[in-house]
């Protein structure tokens, strides 16, 4: 991911293209990204992210992806909820380098998704992913 500093100016720039697509609707910034049904960058990352750890669940990725996340059931020898849905660790990491590697993002991008979109096929997993985040207020990652 992006430094903060690097991020900032295209979030302006997107939330100004978005008002000169739409100048008569003065609602929220948030309200017209849902009329648009387009995603803010943030929103945008977290669909990628979500993308391929939904790939990498579904075995869609090259061979080196097979063994690059631990799934939480070879950490816990037994049954718990968490394990049970296709979760993964989260590393402890200790620099913000760190916090930006998709070994950290993706499994914390694939916790926050419900479960219920992360059983779906390829195809419904895309569009239930980007109803989802349109409709979730902005996190930081």
């Amino acid at each position: 991911m992006l430094s903060q500093a690097t991020i900032e100016p295209l979030i302006k720039l997107q939330n100004k293209a978005i008002k000169i697509i739409n100048p008569t609707n003065m609602g929220s910034l948030e309200e017209l990204f849902q009329q648009l049904n387009i995603l803010c960058l943030p929103k945008l990352y977290s669909f990628s992210v979500g993308k391929f750890m939904h790939s990498y669940h579904n075995k869609l990725l090259p061979n080196h992806f097979d063994e690059y996340f631990i799934p939480l059931s070879s950490i816990h020898y037994h049954s718990t909820r968490l394990a049970n849905y296709r979760n993964l660790f989260l590393p402890r990491v200790n620099s913000s380098s760190g916090k930006c590697s998709l070994k950290f993002i993706g499994p914390k991008v694939w916790s926050s998704i419900p479960d219920d979109i992360k059983f779906s096929t390829t195809f419904t997993f895309k569009w239930k992913l980007k109803k989802h985040l349109l409709h979730e207020k902005i996190s930081q990652l």
